[in-house]
């Protein structure tokens, strides 16, 4: 072997910052790759629990709710109508109350619309195995195509990356297999040979992106719908939630007679002409 075949000798510096470099950037992508399973799988799934487990109680509060507030305002403005000497008139007022009760509708309607959804997901899960299989393929694929961990990507791996972030969020496993086959045929860009300058800039970056990685994860699980994992486990917490919802929907129910007695009170009294025979 002549001495032009041989392999340049690297420096003992330049060969420490590579492997610490090498090790902390396994650290980020372990980081990354966890952020976004809690992001887009764990947080997901933690909501359509919430939404099975109490929503389907809040929904039918809000509904609850909505009646009686309906209700109480069909009286309000009959009472106006009333009190300006007119007739209340049932149409003007059911046309008025459309209006001012859409946005309640669109709450509600969103409300069963999250339910429904949630069912779907929960019915939709992947196996055990394979959301083992999704996990460990993004891991790899994080670690081959994601920017922060590979800033020297060309165009094509970009777009590659895009597609993997595509199919993890909806837990396509398919097409998460194929574009792992794809990222393996792309092949790593190799970075030019740095100098120890060079290394130790990039270990500080680094070490930055890796603090900027724990901070992410830490708020991500210190706020809902993380947080109420614990409840969302414990049946005892569960029971009691469910049954306060029930009481708040029993008491708005209880509210919904008198203000429709009151309702057709005024209006009965309305069409005699007692009210007004009072003025």
């Amino acid at each position: 072997m002549t001495m032009s075949d041989a392999s340049p000798v690297l420096h003992p510096e330049i060969l420490r910052l590579t492997g610490e470099n090498a090790l902390l950037r396994e650290e980020l992508t372990r980081l990354l790759a966890e952020s976004d399973d809690l992001l887009h799988l764990i947080k997901p799934n933690l909501l359509a629990l919430y939404q099975t487990r109490i929503g389907v109680w809040e929904l039918q509060a809000l509904q609850a709710q909505c009646a009686v507030a309906r209700w109480r305002r069909q009286v309000e403005l009959a009472q106006a109508s009333i009190n300006r000497g007119e007739r209340p008139d049932p149409i003007s007022i059911e046309g008025a109350l459309e209006l001012e009760f859409l946005a309640w509708r669109t709450k509600i309607r969103e409300a069963a619309e999250r339910i429904e959804a949630a069912e779907a997901r929960l019915k939709h899960l992947l196996s055990p195995v394979d959301a083992r299989e999704l996990k460990k393929l993004y891991y790899a694929l994080v670690k081959r195509l994601h920017p922060d961990v590979n800033p020297n990507l060309t165009d094509d791996q970009r777009r590659l990356w895009q597609r993997v972030q595509s199919a993890y969020q909806s837990g396509d496993l398919a097409e998460l297999r194929a574009l792992a086959l794809l990222g393996e045929k792309t092949g790593p860009v190799a970075p030019p040979p740095k100098s120890p300058d060079q290394l130790l800039r990039d270990q500080k970056i680094l070490e930055r992106q890796i603090a900027l990685a724990l901070e992410q994860a830490e708020k991500i699980e210190s706020q809902p719908p993380f947080s109420l994992r614990p409840q969302l486990e414990d049946e005892t917490w569960l029971a009691a939630r469910r049954q306060e919802l029930e009481r708040q929907t029993a008491a708005w129910r209880e509210q919904a007679p008198a203000l429709e007695a009151h309702w057709k009170t005024l209006l009965g009294e309305a069409a005699h002409g007692t009210i007004f025979g009072k003025n």
